[in-house]
């Protein structure tokens, strides 16, 4: 497939709130490691260029200057132009992001089709990756509006995404969407899966950078959700259709700490996942995620199904220890922070108990637990400034 018109909008204004404190206004979901040697949106730098994509024709979409420096940061080793990077207000949202990039596309290429995709997905890129892609492609030059999708077998992350509910379109190498539904309920969420005419949105869309303006010129795009976009592009008269191109390649949405610990690499006994530029320490632990940032020594004695995560906020250093399932309470925290960054004052302790904490040297650091017992946390400052963790706990029966 000829690329020379093909361009890249990444959207990387959000946060990743169920991600904390890996994750944290200071430092979104996107600009986090994936693994040890990329973060979120050098991978889907990455994952585009080998598609053939050139990175001169990749643009960045940020809404707040912090976010702005880490994009330029970390995308411009990989070959991402540093004028590529547009800072908007945060009232557009995803839908009008992608607005907004093509009409900053356009002003350098009136062909422009446009891949726009979220900074801060996981996906496996491979062939089957490539020809989903290209199908969108040749569909969007068709003046169509293209969304990719997957077929999903777990049911919390069919109830977590949004469906595109399809049939056939004959001679098409994309279905026809005939309705959309947002993350539905268990029983409903079922009932899509066994129906098998539905695709989990990637939040991947394809579309000629002309067509998507012409159809959203007569409309509002602060603040308009994606529902309402796909909905006026399918009752408009511009786009032809709103298609969906179905693939069967691995895709995450990755929203969470367990999420994050399922597409890590893990040990080959006890499944344990270790992430960040620390060092760590295991003794007896099982399917757990470890996390240390540089100058932090993390040792783990004890610890089963939770997440482990020693690092700084703001030079604040900070260990959170979590039941991976407690996704609401940990992004109840991350928002906390957002709106009050003196929260991180105090140590702190939400649907936990029996949990001790000692220290030696190093007053400043502030313990969380969430949902954990019996954990004992001792923490102490080494004459060349390590900062070493020792976190164990006595499991009962």
């Amino acid at each position: 497939m000829d690329y020379s018109h093909v361009w890249v909008a990444i959207i990387a204004g959000g946060q990743g709130t169920r991600l904390f404190p890996i994750s944290h206004s200071k430092r979104p979901k996107q600009f986090c490691n994936i693994d040890s040697k990329r973060t979120f949106i050098q991978a889907v730098i990455d994952n585009f260029a080998a598609l053939g994509v050139k990175k001169t024709q990749m643009i960045i979409i940020t809404t707040n200057d912090n976010q702005s420096e880490l994009a330029k940061e970390q995308a411009q080793p990989r070959g991402v132009l540093s004028q590529n990077v547009y800072q908007i207000s945060s009232e557009y949202g995803y839908a009008g992001a992608m607005i907004k990039a093509a009409d900053f596309i356009r002003e350098y290429d009136k062909e422009a089709v446009i891949i726009n995709s979220p900074a801060d997905q996981y996906l496996e890129p491979g062939d089957n990756f490539k020809l989903t892609i290209e199908s969108a492609i040749t569909e969007a030059k068709k003046s169509n509006a293209v969304i990719v999708g997957v077929k999903v077998t777990d049911i919390v992350t069919a109830m977590g995404c949004g469906h595109a509910v399809y049939r056939e379109a004959p001679g098409a190498s994309c279905y026809v969407v005939e309705s959309f539904v947002e993350k539905p309920d268990r029983k409903n969420a079922d009932l899509l899966m066994r129906a098998g005419n539905s695709a989990c949105n990637t939040g991947i869309n394809v579309w000629t950078a002309a067509m998507i303006l012409e159809a959203t010129a007569d409309i509002p795009i602060r603040r308009l959700g994606t529902d309402t976009l796909m909905s006026t592009l399918r009752n408009g008269k511009v786009a032809k259709n709103v298609e969906v191109a179905v693939g069967d390649f691995v895709w995450k949405d990755c929203g969470t700490l367990k999420s994050l610990f399922e597409i890590s690499k893990k040990t080959p006994n006890h499944k344990n996942a270790s992430l960040g530029s620390g060092t760590f320490e295991r003794i007896d632990c099982r399917r757990s995620l470890l996390y240390a940032s540089e100058g932090m020594e993390l040792r783990v004695t004890g610890s089963e199904d939770d997440a482990i995560v020693f690092t700084t906020i703001n030079e604040q250093p900070i260990i959170v220890i979590a039941k991976m399932s407690e996704s609401q309470r940990i992004k109840a925290l991350a928002e906390d922070y957002s709106k009050h960054e003196d929260f991180l004052t105090d140590d702190f302790s939400f649907g936990a108990r029996n949990n001790i904490v000692l220290r030696s040297n190093v007053n400043d650091l502030v313990v969380g637990f969430v949902g954990v017992e019996n954990y004992a946390v001792y923490v102490h400052r080494e004459t060349d400034g390590m900062m070493v963790a020792a976190v164990s706990q006595q499991r009962t029966k």
